[in-house]
């Protein structure tokens, strides 16, 4: 235990909280001098946090300690938020008017991103200025000079000119470090920053309660390691499929049930599906997005549902996680039917919930075709695709176990809503599908996992 405590950095660890706490009081006299408001205290404390960050590398060679100073500066935030020091230096952060464990996040995704760059400066700074400075500037440009929210129903409020400005600051964050202090390309330079510039801006476009403080620099740092190595040709074919999705996206901006956030996110989803896993990945996610509301198409008493950005999210957050997953352990065959079998469950699982409050069939049918449902409209035509791309698809015990697992999911469903009488389109219930999802893909995951190691 000694030992341990020892090879903890206690210096450098004092030296950041004293360059903290020095910037909080700093602002507190700028407050009661020039009567800052919320949002700009905030933010200009967030940006100097930041620029403290930035030493990390530089001043810790122990994971321990920034661990351990991570842990030292939740508890000041704790303190600051319920504490009576949230009417002196916790007014700083806390009397903006809205709930967000931004500053939580802020330190989780520093200890993250520390840890996964393993002492490579570039690549923990560029995260780190992103974070520090476009999402900063964003919030700032967009509260004080935005014309129109582009956000719908109850999402956060976001800019144009806020987004815009994320972008040119992100852009600028990652170009000029690879430009100065690496022997990247230029024109690969160019394309990789306009790359992650274009999908950062649109996931804090798509953030919410604060999470931008850990999606924007984990989404940075992991475009940053998938992209930096690549050939230019490959380079180039990547920013012409970002520009296609968008493009795309874009021209079905007429579909009536999903707002504008939510067609952000379907872009953001469809370049990370296909630059994680493949461009044959895209065929589970667009079954479910082109027939959960549409087969059967709408009745007029749905239309007024409005798909936002976080229904979307709970509806893909397994099958990107999955992405991930394969893409650092290179299993794309091995694993694609587990990918497939997560998206679909999910339309299995929304479509029990669809024919259940708006069609009038009896639960034990609604069961059966809402499995047949999944089962066809995605999981079938995913095998096809295992098949054509791999050369190979699960042998008949897995394929048997998947598609009771699919069978499970429309019982589980019916079990959940045994109880309620209406249904409306909200995250909380979102998420309560999503835990079926979660929970039935890691079973698999894990028999998948056995079979290939056994294999």
């Amino acid at each position: 235990m000694l030992e341990f405590i020892t090879c903890i950095e206690w210096k450098s660890i004092l030296l950041v909280v004293l360059l903290l706490m020095t910037s909080l009081v700093v602002l507190k006299l700028f407050e009661r001098k020039l009567n800052l408001n919320a949002e700009i205290k905030r933010k200009l404390f967030h940006m100097s946090m930041g620029v403290v960050m930035l030493l990390f590398p530089y001043i810790f060679n122990s994971i321990i300690s920034v661990g351990t100073l991570g842990i030292i500066a939740l508890v000041v935030l704790f303190c600051l938020k319920n504490t009576k020091l949230k009417n002196n230096l916790g007014t700083i952060l806390y009397s903006v008017n809205r709930e967000s464990l931004g500053e939580v996040f802020f330190v989780i995704s520093v200890f993250t991103i520390f840890y996964l760059s393993k002492g490579d400066k570039i690549l923990y700074s560029i995260p780190i200025l992103v974070l520090t400075f476009a999402d900063s500037i964003a919030a700032l440009i967009g509260k004080n000079y935005a014309k129109k929210n582009l956000a719908e129903q109850t999402e956060d409020a976001k800019s144009l000119e806020g987004s815009f400005m994320f972008f040119m600051v992100a852009f600028m964050a990652t170009l000029v470090p690879l430009l100065l202090f690496t022997t990247v390309g230029r024109e690969e330079t160019l394309i990789i920053s306009t790359i992650i510039g274009f999908n950062v801006a649109l996931i804090e476009m798509i953030s919410h309660t604060g999470n931008d403080n850990l999606l924007i620099p984990l989404t940075t740092y992991a475009f940053l390691v998938t992209h930096i190595n690549l050939d230019v040709e490959i380079l180039r074919e990547n920013l012409i499929l970002l520009g296609a999705i968008f493009v795309i996206v874009t021209l079905i901006n007429r579909v009536k049930t999903l707002s504008k956030l939510a067609l952000v996110e379907v872009i953001v989803v469809g370049y990370l599906t296909i630059s994680l896993y493949g461009i044959y990945a895209i065929v589970p996610p667009l079954m479910l997005f082109l027939t959960c509301m549409n087969i059967p198409r709408l009745k007029e008493n749905e239309k007024n549902n409005i798909y936002d950005s976080r229904i979307i999210e709970t509806n893909i957050v397994i099958g990107i996680a999955i992405c991930g997953l394969v893409a650092i352990t290179g299993y794309r065959a091995e694993f694609f039917m587990v990918y497939a079998l997560a998206y679909a469950m999910h339309l299995t699982v929304n479509s029990f919930v669809r024919f259940k409050y708006f069609f009038n069939i009896s639960e034990g049918t609604n069961i059966f075709i809402s499995f047949l449902k999944g089962l066809i409209f995605v999981f079938v035509p995913s095998l096809i695709v295992n098949k054509l791309i791999f050369g190979i698809i699960p042998s008949v015990y897995i394929t048997i176990i998947m598609i009771f697992i699919l069978f499970i999911s429309a019982i589980i469903i019916k079990i959940q809503k045994r109880n309620v009488e209406t249904e409306e389109i909200t995250v909380k219930n979102g998420y309560m599908h999503t835990q079926i999802v979660l929970i039935l893909s890691m079973i698999m995951y894990i028999i998948q996992t056995l079979e290939v190691l056994i294999g």
